[in-house]
């Protein structure tokens, strides 16, 4: 028996637990240290976003222009979570708060809206008898969820099993029906680059089965639009039927669909214009009624407007605060803009990022209206929004709550947590829809369920 070696054994195991002690002792203290670092970090970011619009505005003298505790930002706003929200004066549409009426209201929940996969995506039609989510499952579900309005807990089952499933080849990121009445189509932006088009009428003699609803098409030497990555958004014109497509490849499609034939399911493409860029294309939206599409590119400080008008003219606008060509115009980049969605008016544009911060601006300026806080969402987040019908309030996920947050614009507060306890959902909330044309909200999520939220009496 080796006692020395033992010994030196035991002395050695002593010492790595003692070493191991301070060790852990030192991570604790680094942690906090951390802790306070992100802190401080986080009220920097906040100060110097107040200097770039002061020296933006030219008035470097003068104080700046904050929602303070007088009109509640600072102040207890009932969750308490909102940081001071710069505003410029001019935004009188967000003088009042809103009169409290948005949907709130789980009035249908859709079990395994897509099986054992999770829904990717959610859009209701133009009149919101019809809605369509996208999944993992590489599938677009079409259902008439106001069946599951009915009676008895059977009825939103009974919902689900009658959706017409349409294949689409991969996974469904983004989809969006065209808005005109008289043009049921529903696009749908697939994880393999393709856009495919599906036939959305409900009359009797409409195709039975999802499959038969693809609408072939031809678009020069190829079948249909293909990027050759991942489509990151698609969305419809207001005024006519064009569709743009954005992908992580950097590009943006516009094109015309036309000659829809559901019996022989086909439909006419034609490209009204492609654009590249450097970046990967995270959000885009179509503003003054389809005439401007606003889209943000990765890596850049600024909204792209091309007037659609004019040959896809573009201008640029500043997140910062200065318009391109002047001497104001700041090229930092602090964040990306991972969604982006025009106001039912068109005057606004609201801009969902990636470093816990939604935005309002003035569309076509530079002018941010409010910011709003109150959620978290970072680099590895997917942030969505969406309008309230009257345009007083805007809805967004949070990446760390399984909720749906409600801002009021004119105070920049959280008013409600719409999460399980409200009936909402029990997973991350994947994406969110407003319809233009009532107050209803679709919303999915990991829990595996589509919920509609209407506004309670």
């Amino acid at each position: 028996m080796d006692l020395l070696g033992d010994i030196g054994h035991a002395d050695q195991l002593t010492s790595t637990r003692e070493e191991n002690k301070v060790l852990q002792a030192k991570v604790k203290e680094l942690t906090v240290r951390v802790h306070e670092l992100k802190s401080e970090n986080e009220a920097l970011k906040a100060e110097v976003e107040l200097y770039r619009a002061d020296y933006a505005s030219g008035s470097h003298g003068g104080e700046s222009k904050l929602w303070g505790s007088d009109g509640g930002g600072n102040g207890d706003n009932g969750g308490g979570e909102s940081k001071e929200a710069l505003v410029d004066d001019g935004a009188d549409h967000f003088v009042t708060s809103g009169d409290g009426l948005y949907p709130s209201d789980p009035a249908v929940t859709l079990p395994q809206i897509h099986a054992t996969a999770n829904p990717l995506c959610c859009s209701l039609n133009s009149d919101d008898s019809l809605l369509a989510t996208g999944g993992a499952d590489s599938n677009i579900k079409l259902c008439r969820w106001g069946s599951a309005l009915a009676p008895g807990e059977e009825s939103s089952v009974k919902a689900v099993d009658d959706s017409i499933t349409i294949p689409c080849g991969a996974p469904v990121i983004s989809c969006a029906f065209a808005q005109g009445r008289g043009f049921p189509v529903v696009a749908a932006g697939c994880m393999d680059g393709s856009v495919e088009f599906a036939y959305c009428g409900l009359e009797i003699d409409a195709p039975k089965e999802g499959k038969d609803r693809i609408l072939k098409s031809e678009l020069g030497n190829r079948k249909g639009i293909k990027h050759d990555k991942y489509v990151k958004t698609i969305c419809w014109s207001p005024s006519e039927p064009i569709v743009a497509s954005a992908s992580a490849d950097g590009t943006v499609q516009l094109t015309r669909v036309g000659d829809v034939d559901s019996e022989a399911a086909t439909a006419s493409l034609e490209v009204v214009q492609s654009m590249h860029f450097d970046g990967a294309v995270e959000s885009m939206c179509f503003a003054n009624n389809g005439d401007t599409l606003c889209c943000y590119v990765r890596g850049t400080s600024y909204l792209s407007y091309f007037d659609l008008k004019d040959g896809c003219k573009q201008s640029k606008v500043s997140l910062n605060g200065g318009s391109a060509g002047t001497g104001c115009f700041d090229e930092h980049v602090s964040f990306a803009v991972l969604s982006l969605l025009s106001s039912p008016d068109g005057k606004y544009i609201a801009a969902a990022t990636d470093s816990s911060r939604n935005i309002i601006m003035e569309t076509g300026t530079d002018r941010i209206v409010r910011n709003l806080y109150g959620h978290k969402n970072d680099g590895f987040s997917n942030p969505k929004i969406a309008w309230s019908n009257s345009g007083q309030y805007l809805f967004g996920n949070s990446q760390d709550e399984n909720c749906i947050c409600v801002w009021d614009i004119a105070s920049s507060s959280v008013v409600a947590r719409l999460d399980k306890d409200a009936g909402g959902h029990d997973g991350f909330v994947r994406d969110i829809y407003s319809s233009r044309s009532s107050d209803t909200v679709a919303s999915i999520s990991f829990d595996k369920t589509a919920k509609i939220w209407l506004r309670g009496m």
